[in-house]
């Protein structure tokens, strides 16, 4: 009884810590957009049905929760692989190879859903063809699971401090609602070749065609297996060059009177 108490005290602390870094993400760039409409990168089409898409969020919130408080409660009770101490290099080593490991896992997943007898659990999430920052969690229980039961089992073959674990799915939550948001506020050479990093646009263009960039974080596993979009680095660059190409704002002081 005792245990199941922490299990689900835990549980409740991760539920509205998701929430509220959603509600927040999803603010933050429901104002950006409505600043820059220039940076829409789908921009023939509208989703005229995100605030629909949240009624299937509290699936995906709760089978993600569920999945991340079971690693982290089995590594707690000393269940997996002892983690290493926290220090100045384990943290960055273990979440680097984390994120790493997390994007192979997602890649090959997302690959696994786009097979026809899987396609049926990941159809839900495709309904978003231009998808907006609320459309990360617009996802069937199977999806979630498959995608997240990674938190589940990555305690029992990396020593990652629970502390990297947990920066590690604030970064997954944001960056998932960052690549869904529909417009390309941070286009940097990072983010193509000959650097490994994904964009807004990577995975974007995912959802308008279907059949590119099935990577989370980085887009080697896509340029090695041959489904990158053949036009991403392109476009991300045409991003770059329109905010080069934008006016700078005024310097505070520098305003004549």
């Amino acid at each position: 009884m005792t245990l199941l108490i922490e299990f689900l005290s835990l549980f409740a602390i991760v539920v509205g810590a998701i929430v509220l870094v959603m509600l927040l993400t999803g603010l933050f760039f429901e104002i950006m957009n409505a600043r820059h409409p220039e940076r829409r990168i789908q921009k023939d089409r509208v989703n005229t049905r995100k605030w629909q898409e949240l009624r299937q969020a509290p699936v995906s919130i709760l089978t993600l929760t569920t999945c991340f408080v079971s690693g982290l409660f089995a590594q707690q009770q000393g269940w997996t692989i002892a983690p290493l101490e926290l220090s100045w290099w384990s943290g960055p080593l273990m979440l680097l190879a984390s994120v790493v490991l997390y994007d192979a896992w997602f890649y090959w997943v997302h690959r696994l859903l786009h097979r026809k007898p899987f396609y049926r659990f990941h159809a839900l999430h495709h309904k978003s063809v231009a998808p907006t920052v609320w459309s990360n969690h617009h996802e069937s229980f199977v999806e979630a699971l498959l995608n997240q039961a990674y938190y589940a089992l990555v305690v029992f073959v990396l020593p990652i401090p629970w502390q990297m674990l947990v920066l590690q799915k604030l970064y997954d939550q944001v960056s998932g609602m960052l690549g869904h948001a529909g417009y390309e506020h941070f286009a940097s050479p990072a983010g193509r070749a000959p650097w490994p990093l994904a964009s807004t646009v990577f995975h974007d263009q995912h959802h308008g065609t279907f059949r590119f960039n099935f990577g989370h974080t980085f887009s080697f596993w896509d340029r090695w297996m041959g489904t990158l979009h053949p036009r991403y680095d392109e476009t991300l660059k045409t991003f770059e060059a329109a905010d080069a190409a934008a006016p700078s704002q005024p310097q505070m002081g520098s305003e004549r009177h």
